[in-house]
């Protein structure tokens, strides 16, 4: 992206932030609103053997509600400490990364994004803490077989972004915070297309808060947060049947095409989106407001088992075909299971083990997998929950779950 571009992009973040700041400025109200800009310097940390300059510009431009006594009245507020929820947009400058082939290349990255910033310690002046980060970004630089052939980290222009890091900020005045932060972020198109690479990138900047009215006088630690009253949760076991769905591009079928066709006609090639179910049952304890550990039994139904049996045939010998566990639709699992609650949401992690599992050679990943997403327990829709999550093997997604569900 040329610089001329560049700076105009910068010249519209700022203007906006400006704008924001004048039409909030001498406000009488209280507003528990800010506005937040700042850059990061990143490098590529995953395949760096691709790239001949790793590294890149991030600017930032959010819009904070920062939660406090005022507005924490329901308990969970001061039970994480005041955190702090945002909505971002952010500008990567990956243009700027050269690839060792001439036949590889990204363009620019924008993304937008939710973010809940927690501090763990904070004292008069200063707050250290983690943030967290999910939404999608745009790049228009993804995999293409005659075009783009080397940038096999991207195939699809919409992609879903992950950060976390942490934060030490300066409250410097009582409407305005510096910030440091340190960050990595995850880019990837979990299995909607492929080829899926993904791509992984850390590095660290500066940013400034300007709040629209006085800072409230909140102090605390990770250590002595306050409890969450018994009023708001059920303490006690839930039990839960869910079902979901979703699609997942098949990598041993593009490893195999490309092995059997050219160039031209894997360009022409569109690789099928293999429907993917799932049917899980769930015990969980509700330890605390905050936290309820549990177990769960899954049941896994995989769509595409004749086209791995085709793609296995193409990439493997019939003695490593025949030393296999043979091949089956449905899996099945055990796992333990954690969810951290905030209001009516809810982080899931989960760690299982497969019980059974008989998916031929390339996508036979081993015994564990992992399961990672949100959950929604809206109070108009009780018993029922939503959720969405991340199945995957040794932390490579596999495919996105959305799921339907009813509590007990």
């Amino acid at each position: 992206m040329s610089s001329r571009v560049n700076k105009t992009i910068i010249t519209a973040l700022v203007c906006i932030a400006v704008q924001g700041l004048s039409c909030a400025w001498g406000q009488d109200k209280r507003s528990n609103w800010g506005i937040k800009a700042g850059a990061d310097r990143m490098t590529i940390g995953s395949f760096r053997d691709s790239y001949t300059s790793t590294g890149f510009n991030s600017y930032i431009l959010e819009f904070d509600y920062l939660t406090g006594p005022s507005n924490g009245k329901d308990g969970y507020a001061a039970g994480y400490n005041y955190p702090v929820f945002g909505i971002g947009i952010t500008w990567n400058t990956l243009s700027d990364v050269d690839f060792k082939s001439t036949k590889g290349h990204y363009s620019d990255m924008f993304a937008l994004y939710g973010k809940i910033s927690r501090d763990l310690i904070r004292t008069r002046h200063i707050g250290f803490g983690y943030d967290v980060s999910l939404g999608l970004s745009y790049s228009s630089g993804y995999y293409d077989p005659l075009t783009n052939p080397s940038n096999w980290f991207f195939s699809a222009p919409v992609l879903f972004y992950v950060a976390g890091g942490g934060h030490l900020t300066w409250m410097v005045a009582p409407r305005l915070d510096v910030e440091a932060g340190i960050n990595v972020r995850h880019n990837s198109s979990a299995r909607f297309a492929y080829p899926n690479g993904g791509l992984n990138y850390w590095g660290g900047g500066l940013a400034v808060r300007y709040r629209l009215s006085e800072r409230e006088k909140t102090r605390g630690n990770v250590f002595k947060t306050t409890k969450i009253s018994k009023d708001l949760y059920d303490k006690g076991w839930n039990f839960e049947v869910y079902a979901g769905g979703g699609v997942h591009a098949c990598a041993a079928e593009w490893k195999a095409t490309t092995k059997t066709v050219s160039k031209e006609t894997l360009a022409e090639t569109n690789l099928r989106k293999w429907p993917m179910f799932s049917l899980s049952a769930d015990a969980i304890y509700r330890l605390t407001g905050r936290f309820a550990l549990g177990g769960t039994i899954d049941t896994f139904w995989n769509t595409n088992i004749e086209n791995l049996k085709w793609s296995d045939s193409v990439l493997y010998s019939e003695e490593e075909i025949a030393a296999s566990k043979g091949y089956y639709p449905f899996s099945f699992g055990f796992g333990l299971v954690q969810e951290v609650f905030y209001k009516d949401f809810a982080l899931y992690i989960q760690e299982g083990v497969y019980l059974l599992r008989r998916m031929g050679v390339h996508a036979e990943h081993g015994w564990l997998y992992e399961r990672a997403g949100l959950r929604y327990y809206p109070k108009a829709l009780d018993p029922f929950f939503l959720s969405v999550c991340i199945k995957a093997h040794r932390f490579k997604a596999d495919y996105m779950d959305f799921c339907v569900g009813v509590r007990f």
